[in-house]
């Protein structure tokens, strides 16, 4: 094992002022470029150099005094000039809002020169979808006292929070004096595909344990200080004799992968602090050079400690573990652990003919006075079905009293729908608790259950899917593939007709894990994609999170990969409904990921917990309600939900789907819309009728029912234009077809597009003055300028902006 110490000279270029106190790395890695690949991409600030307008900065917010001038500049005709003569307020010029997602990193830089006094400081200030401000720590960074033009620069990590960034040059109230700006940029670094789960000691499970991290030693949570979020961990080791250790869960790797992992560090006292990155083999064995590790340093302020190495031969997993040594003695603060590796892949602007969806951020540069707004789904049921039940298409039958989906709707071949769901079946012997019912329909609508009465298969289906390549002709070819949990594994079993049943792989376990899962399958990469629970084998088992795993052949499966977990902003949903307990915990129960034109769709089940008995053992008596949400990933690894409305709008207290909702697997397009099958229970979970009479929750859990919400084909989410109108640019963009298409109701206004360069310059002959106004409520209609409806050949990726005067943009494609 390696251990070096080294600072990042940073401070040695006296014109050059970067947001890091200081930096330590192992020897042999770089500090973050070259080890791993270069991914930032630029970002498009509109009127980034103050060119647009003669006087005053055109899109920016000024509050104070701050004019355009002609000289001195850095680059082009102009620059902004900021004057603060008072010492009581200051002065702020802040951009447009850009698009951010939870992981990314963003980085902004300014030239500036100083004239009289000496104030100004660049800042990156984030933002929730209801306007507040994000909860960000040290994101902002002054100018130096150097005269001449100086660049300053600032990187931050997107907070869990927010959902727009703005870059800001500002005073301070206290500060006086003239600067001038020009020349601002924002890149962006994608969120890392390789997650250490809880990296940002967010979880509160286990509180004040950092929940996930085996502690060895006195670690805890901690509010203060922190560098991104609500909470950080400190360890203290006052012993010579003993070590403090806190290590990560393991995370999958692949031999000769290149890997870097950083955290953000405070020595609160003593020396006491290494950052150490190990490697392990599948059945946990290592070798005592599969290991490296950098110190903190003796410098004030938060540091960037990073460590770094290519992934041995054999190795399988990485764990990354802090704290101190033996002989060490002193207390440190950590916080944001992040992993960078050779297998991280930057934005793809490359585009086929599916929908472009607002669902998720990946593809939305920036917007303008429009607002995000999600759209419930209409309640869809058989309206033949007594009692009260909107909605419903499977009621209780003869033996499953109470059917619910964890399972799937398939429309075969023949033009018949199939339904596998979970059920108990007290007839079949043994008695089952979790088992497979099978129905069919004509329509989707009416389902007939009496074709193969009592349960298919004695397991919970975690998701049918058909089998791509079967041959009818080929006796022993399986038509359909299931998921199903058992103990601590995932099990596979195969189907000619789906009611008749058998194991895959010798019923022995094709991944590890326990509970629900869901299963897909991924047209566009020819993979199948399970979504599942990875618990750890001993308590405490740590909170519901979401993993993927991808298969060719529904046998062999990739290791499990964190894909998501609740975070801050889900917390905060959930204590807003419970006020009057902080306890109360938003985990995600499960949540299958649909291949939807563009993007994965994602349907977390959140679970917002309002009475957690063992929360460092069993989770299952976890009580509470669960309701529906949408997000959206490129990669299946990092997902966007910028806005977590319901899309599901429960019924009210008591009635059949305001207890617990979970999703099937599957999205059909049906003629013109998308249809979503779901299930609830009446109540919530783990509450019983004992329960109820101590007070600890409210309605028992039963009358499970399954139904139906749909939508007009993508209008799941919309950017709505506000009073006056708003646009919204795109991102690069490199679509294979030729026509942009529509999906937009404009109300009472019109919807026009703009084609501009990747560099944001118009397009000549697209113009927004160029474009025809679409003015009809439509689900597909192709834009047109002057020139038709072809997009121009410019041979490199261009960007779209949409101008909107009212209503709603749903999505767009190319075809």
């Amino acid at each position: 094992m390696v251990r070096t110490r080294a600072i990042i000279g940073f401070a040695a270029v006296p014109t050059l002022v970067l947001g890091v106190a200081a930096t330590a790395v192992a020897a042999g890695a770089s500090a973050g470029t070259g080890y791993v690949p270069e991914l930032t991409e630029p970002r498009l600030v509109p009127n980034a150099g103050f060119e647009e307008s003669a006087t005053a900065p055109a899109r920016w917010v000024v509050t104070g005094t701050a004019s355009v001038v002609g000289a001195p500049v850095h680059g082009g005709d102009r620059a902004l000039r900021t004057v603060d003569e008072s010492g009581a307020t200051g002065v702020s010029v802040r951009s447009q809002a850009l698009s951010a997602g939870p992981g990314e990193r963003l980085t902004a830089s300014v030239w500036a020169q100083r004239g009289v006094g000496l104030a100004g400081t660049l800042e990156l200030r984030f933002w929730r979808i209801d306007g507040r401000p994000a909860e960000v720590a040290n994101k902002g960074r002054d100018l130096a006292d150097v005269y001449g033009w100086q660049l300053v620069a600032v990187a931050v990590t997107v907070p869990d929070d927010a959902v727009t960034a703005t870059v800001v040059l500002h005073t301070g109230a206290a500060a006086e004096g003239t600067t001038v700006w020009d020349d601002v940029s924002v890149r962006s670094e994608p969120a890392p595909s390789r997650q250490v789960p809880n990296a940002g000691f967010e979880e509160l499970r286990e509180a004040p344990a950092p929940t996930e991290w085996a502690v060895s030693g006195a670690a805890s949570l901690v509010t203060e200080p922190v560098s991104g979020g609500r909470h950080a961990l400190r360890t203290v080791d006052d012993s010579t004799s003993l070590e403090v250790s806190v290590r990560s869960r393991a995370v999958p790797v692949v031999p000769a992968e290149k890997v870097q992992a950083t955290v953000q560090a405070q020595v609160l006292g003593g020396g006491a602090g290494a950052l150490h990155l190990e490697f392990s083999r599948a059945d946990g064995s290592t070798e005592d050079s599969w290991q490296e590790s950098s110190d903190v340093v003796p410098v004030s302020g938060w540091q960037t400690v990073a460590v770094a190495m290519p992934v041995p031969e054999q190795a399988a997993f990485l764990t990354v573990r802090i704290g101190s040594s033996t002989a060490a003695t002193g207390t440190t603060v950590w916080d944001e652990v992040r992993l960078r590796s050779s297998a991280d892949v930057g934005y793809v602007p490359a585009l086929g003919s599916g929908s472009v969806l607002f669902v998720g951020d990946q593809r939305v540069e920036s917007t303008d006075g429009v607002t995000r707004v999600v759209h419930p789904g209409t309640k869809t049921g058989d309206p033949a079905i007594p009692g009260d039940l909107p909605g419903v298409v499977l009621p209780a039958g003869s033996w499953d009293a109470n059917p619910r989906i964890g399972g799937t709707v398939l429309s075969g071949p023949d033009g018949r729908y199939r339904m596998w769901y979970t059920a108990a079946d007290p007839t079949r012997e043994p008695p089952c608790s979790y088992c497979t019912g099978y129905a069919e329909s004509a329509d989707g609508i009416h389902w007939d259950r009496s074709l193969h009465p009592g349960s298919v298969f004695p397991a919970s289906p975690g998701g049918v899917v058909g089998n791509p390549r079967y041959t009818p002709a080929d006796p022993v070819s399986a038509r359909y593939f299931m998921l199903y949990a058992g103990g601590r594994s995932y099990f596979a079993a195969s189907s000619p007709d789906g009611a008749a049943w058998a194991p895959l792989n010798g019923g022995q376990p094709i991944l590890p894990g326990w509970d629900v899962g869901n299963v897909g399958y991924d047209p566009a990469r020819g993979v199948f994609v399970a979504m599942t629970k990875q618990w750890t084998e001993t308590a405490p088992y740590g909170p519901r999170t979401v993993w993927v795993s991808t298969s060719p052949d529904f046998v062999t499966w990739s290791p499990p990969r964190l894909a998501m977990s609740a975070d801050v902003r889900d917390q905060d949903m959930v204590v807003a409904k419970n006020p009057a307990d902080p306890t109360v915990l938003s985990e995600i129960y499960g949540m299958p990921a649909v291949r939807y034109g563009e993007q994965y769709l994602g349907l977390p089940w959140m679970f917002d917990i309002t009475h957690s008995p063992t929360p460092r053992g069993d989770p299952g008596p976890d009580i509470g309600r669960s309701h529906i949400q949408l997000a959206a990933s490129q990669d299946l690894l990092s997902w966007s939900r910028p806005a977590r409305d319901d899309i599901i709008t429960p019924g009210p207290a008591g009635s059949w789907d305001w207890g617990f909702q979970l999703t099937g697997t599957t999205m059909l397009t049906v003629g013109d819309q998308v249809w979503l099958y779901y299930s609830a229970f009446a109540g919530e979970h783990s509450c019983t009728a004992a329960k109820v009479a101590q007070g600890i929750c409210t309605v028992p859990q039963g009358k499970a029912r399954i139904g139906l919400i749909t939508w007009p084909r993508d209008r799941f989410v919309s950017f709505r234009a506000g009073r006056g109108g708003g646009t919204l640019t795109t991102r690069p963009l490199a679509p294979t077809g030729s026509r942009l298409v529509v999906n937009v109701a404009p109300g009472e206004g019109e919807l026009r597009a703009e084609v501009l360069t990747a560099d944001g310059d118009p397009v000549p002959g697209y113009t927004l003055d160029d474009a025809e106004p679409v003015t009809a409520d439509t689900l597909r209609t192709a834009v047109r300028w002057r020139a038709g409806d072809h997009l121009p050949d410019t041979g490199r990726p261009i960007r779209l902006r949409f101008s909107l005067t009212g209503g709603d943009l749903y999505s767009y494609a190319f075809t």
